[in-house]
């Protein structure tokens, strides 16, 4: 019996020296850890014309955004103090996508329709020119452009633009505005000195459409103003031009990617869509 428990005994020792070697020597086991990715929902805004910068603060989680912009029209002509019936230009089209940081301000400017008035017509927010009156004859003001700009307001900071049109001239219904581009503006149409549109490297000015005055020995204050966009249409030269429609701005993509743009695509104010 003592021999019995003696070897029991032993045989329970041993069983515990095993375990504590085991315990020792076995090797800790991770499981596999992946960062989570961050969560967000889709979302849309849409920026009207208001005649002010507007802004959009990038939401958590979002690392691209998709902009859709419409450029504004051109003004109506005036023919002795009557609305005339040539066409203004229509607001061109641009879009892309936009690689953004959350919490990154984007800074969004939407242009609005040249105006059309029988002393001064005004041009559209954003770049439109103007178009004074011969008499009471006038050309319509040239469309604003509308544009996205980041890591700052200036118009070297555009990363998007939808050219605006040109703005109808007095007289004849073929003094139509040149449309808003595409990469090219339209003409602007008539009888008068040519007002061609913007390019990619060309026209009135960068960002705004030319204006048209009245002097004593011309007409140039009937020709419709050109339209703003990345460069500004340009507006009827010199001479007898109070039938020439202003030239469209052109648009921009070059600062975004999978871009797109095309011509003559808004009337009235322009618009901006954003989608994340």
């Amino acid at each position: 019996m003592k021999n019995y428990l003696k070897l029991s005994y032993i045989i329970i020792v041993l069983l515990f020296i095993c375990w504590e070697l085991n315990a020792q020597m076995a090797l800790p086991t991770f499981q596999g850890f992946e960062k989570p990715h961050e969560v967000y929902e889709s979302g849309s805004q849409t920026f009207s014309y208001t005649g002010a910068q507007q802004t959009l603060t990038v939401p958590s989680g979002v690392s691209t955004i998709t902009i859709r912009a419409w450029g504004a029209q051109g003004g109506q002509g005036w023919l002795n103090g009557v609305v005339h019936t040539g066409t203004p230009g229509l607001g061109g089209y641009a879009t892309g996508d936009l690689a953004v940081t959350p919490g990154q301000t984007i800074n969004v400017y939407v242009g609005g329709q040249g105006g059309s008035n029988p002393n001064l017509s005004p041009g559209g927010y954003n770049g439109g020119g103007y178009s004074d009156a011969d008499g009471d004859d006038s050309g319509g003001g040239g469309g604003g452009a509308s544009d996205v700009r980041i890591n700052g307001t200036s118009l070297s900071d555009r990363v998007l633009v939808a050219g605006g049109g040109g703005g109808a001239g007095a007289y004849f219904s073929r003094a139509g505005g040149g449309s808003g581009g595409g990469l090219i503006g339209g003409n602007g149409l008539g009888d008068g000195d040519s007002a061609t549109g913007a390019t990619q490297s060309t026209g009135f000015s960068i960002g705004n459409g030319g204006y048209s005055i009245t002097s004593m020995t011309t007409w140039v204050g009937s020709a419709g103003g050109g339209g703003g966009g990345y460069y500004g249409g340009n507006v009827a030269g010199s001479g007898d031009n109070c039938v020439t429609g202003g030239g469209g701005g052109s648009s921009y993509i070059g600062g975004v990617s999978s871009s797109s743009t095309t011509s003559g695509q808004r009337s009235g104010n322009g618009q901006i869509i954003i989608n994340w």
